[in-house]
């Protein structure tokens, strides 16, 4: 039974496009594909608020079926469990200041696997209880009391049992990973099924654009989901655009993290950009005919991107996976992003204009970075 939270992006709603094609009756781009990566099917969120562990997953599928792996089904589940033993340490040194929840960025995926691995979609034991069930949150309230009480309690001076009650209701409630398991007649742990993937952790980076900090270094990304205070590069606008281009264009998929507008979507041709005056089918103003052709975009200002880039950081956004290219009858490019929260692998293409204004930061492999932008960041 698939269930979607509210609280994610309003994918729901954005996806409807999907039904609207059939009322199409000629074509404004004439879009075609030029470049698709090989992916995983997408699949429903496994906890309220955790598209950040279905984005992360995702990237991960498709670096390991690069690699040569097939049928890769990660287990979502297993990167919310072990970011939240991740958390307890965060919690208690810096007294209380982050909060234990379901909230994360795609990045965490990546940061729990030294420490805990990961397991495959069968190697996670799953909790009888209903993830989103009308009392979902009863687990978070339980676990930020047990932390509150250490923290409170003689300055957190306590013997280390009490951890064994918070990893036995976080079980309880949304199960935890096999300590040991089978994958296509082999056994595994978790650790030596992340060593076995291929997949190096020091490979990926954030990448985002702010021109309030230095150019070319990395920041503490301000958005209200990074608990753990990760930092992005900074790039430009222009170069997030050619970072996503270059990436897909070496085969590599990327996580994209941004704010999805309904507006913006013109819904008949799968496509989000920023007309410049009017939508597709709009009649231009003076004017009866509507021309079946692409529409001219903003260019997006330094300022423009600024504000709405500010404007995002406490809101709750979207990940897409970016996974392909494509061109309209004009010639120009889109990059092809997958809805990685839904199942049903429902697809929009992003203009350069749209992902200059609504990108907030990418999740990448470093080696599909531009030779270019790759020396200007040091890497």
């Amino acid at each position: 039974m698939k269930r979607i939270s509210s609280s994610v992006f309003l994918f729901p709603v954005f996806f409807l496009f999907c039904t609207m094609a059939a009322f199409a009756q000629e074509s404004y781009y004439g879009i075609k594909s030029i470049k698709k990566i090989e992916t995983s099917p997408s699949k429903d969120m496994q906890r309220p608020g955790s598209c950040w562990s279905n984005a992360g997953a995702a990237l991960l599928e498709a670096e390991m079926l690069k690699g040569g792996k097939k049928d890769i089904d990660l287990s979502e589940m297993g990167f919310i469990h072990n970011a939240y033993l991740q958390k307890v340490d965060v919690y208690l040194k810096t007294k209380g200041k982050i909060r234990v929840g379901e909230d994360g960025i795609a990045s965490d995926v990546i940061n729990s696997i030294p420490a805990f691995g990961m397991v495959p979609e069968t190697g996670y034991m799953k909790s009888e209880k209903d993830p989103f069930a009308d009392d979902a949150g009863e687990m978070d309230a339980i676990l930020r009391g047990t932390l509150k009480m250490v923290l409170d309690k003689e300055n957190g001076n306590f013997s280390e049992r009490w951890r064994n009650t918070y990893v036995a209701a976080l079980g309880s409630y949304i199960g935890e990973p096999r300590i040991n398991f089978k994958y296509k007649d082999k056994d595994f742990t978790p650790k030596s099924f992340a060593e076995a993937s291929g997949i190096k952790t020091t490979d990926y980076i954030l990448v985002s654009s702010d021109d309030k900090q230095e150019m070319n270094k990395p920041f503490v990304l301000p958005v209200k989901s990074n608990w753990s205070d990760e930092k992005a590069y900074n790039v430009t606008p222009d170069d997030l655009v050619k970072i996503m281009k270059a990436a897909v264009e070496k085969g590599f998929t990327l996580t994209w993290y941004g704010d999805i507008v309904q507006k913006s979507i013109f819904a008949n041709e799968n496509i989000a950009l920023v007309p410049a005056t009017i939508m597709p089918g709009e009649k231009p103003a003076g004017t009866e005919k509507i021309v079946m052709e692409p529409v001219a975009e903003k260019e997006i200002t330094a300022s423009e991107r600024q504000e709405k880039f500010t404007s995002s950081l406490n809101k709750e956004l979207g990940y897409m996976l970016i996974c392909g290219l494509s061109k309209d009858k004009k010639g120009t490019e889109y990059l092809v992003a997958r809805n990685v929260c839904q199942s049903g692998d429902k697809e929009l293409n992003l203009s350069a204009a749209y992902i200059k204004m609504n990108t907030v930061f990418l999740l990448l492999n470093k080696n599909g970075l531009p030779a270019d932008v790759k020396e200007k960041l040091g890497l």
